[in-house]
């Protein structure tokens, strides 16, 4: 008997996903790991870079100072 899981495109207004016996989905779903938070899933490129454009900046440099 296998363990099935289904992994899910952690973008809010997707709801693609996959059904697998593995651990890790399948190479058509991306996996985002940061360095304190959980591993992120995502069908596509689309995906990732709307949810990117919510997270807060990490970095804000004036422009014209030195």
């Amino acid at each position: 008997m296998s363990i099935e899981r289904i992994f899910y495109c952690d973008w809010r207004e997707c709801d693609t996903h996959v059904q697998t016996a593995s651990a890790r989905p399948q190479a058509s779903f991306m996996t985002i790991t940061e360095s304190a938070g959980p591993a992120l899933h995502f069908c596509s490129w689309d995906c990732i870079l709307k949810h990117a454009a919510e997270q807060p900046l990490a970095e804000v440099i004036a422009f014209g100072e030195a």
